[in-house]
């Protein structure tokens, strides 16, 4: 198999059961796609360049966060407001564990691909 073919055949999208003390619940936190990260920004950069979280969070769960029990999402673009309406740091937390998963922290883009 080429290395071509290895890279692309690689099951590279990884799956994380976090507990959300908020809300009582655990979630299936997986990576989001290179396509759905630069959607994600393009859809989320404001024109002085700055990031919208009041889009950027909401948007993360959305493409994110499964039903660890139905392996299916737990929210729809439909959800987008009632997901701003929740508590901001139990958001915060689920959305920093996303972008931390999909490479999208500082530290997370540092590290990533490197052998341990």
């Amino acid at each position: 198999m080429s290395l071509r073919d290895r890279i692309l055949s690689a099951n590279d999208i990884k799956s994380n059961i976090v507990h959300v003390e908020a809300w009582g619940v655990d979630i299936d936190i997986r990576t989001i796609t290179a396509v759905e990260r630069s959607r994600l920004v393009a859809t989320c950069t404001k024109e002085d360049g700055n990031i919208d979280m009041e889009k950027m969070y909401p948007l993360l769960l959305i493409a994110a966060v499964f039903d660890p029990e139905t392996d299916t999402r737990v929210f729809s673009s439909d959800d987008m407001m009632l997901i701003q309406d929740k508590s901001a740091s139990a958001v915060e937390f689920v959305a920093q564990k996303v972008m931390e998963s999909s490479g999208m922290m500082s530290k997370a883009v540092d590290t990533e691909g490197k052998s341990s």
